[in-house]
């Protein structure tokens, strides 16, 4: 599992240098996303790497990163709002 984990957090860097670093090498939109579907394989301990997975994935559907702003916690679970 430990290789897994190290390979899954590989593809989070790789991603999230491409989409938030301007000078960084680019990944298409399919290829991102695809390695951000590996956070399916994280243990429910992982969960912090998968909430930043899906912050990642979020940014690349949406195209920005203001939804994260109005997020809303409750005890420890994160609640992700709709649409305004």
């Amino acid at each position: 599992m430990a290789r897994d984990l190290e390979g899954i957090t590989l593809a989070y860097w790789e991603v999230r240098t491409a989409v938030h670093l301007p000078k960084a090498p680019t990944m298409t939109t399919e290829k991102a996303l695809k390695k951000l579907l590996l956070s399916d394989k994280l243990r429910p301990t992982d969960w912090r790497l998968s909430a930043l997975m899906h912050d990642v994935r979020f940014d690349i559907i949406e195209g920005g990163t203001e939804w994260r702003e109005k997020r809303q916690a409750i005890g420890s679970v994160s609640m992700l709002p709709t649409k305004d």
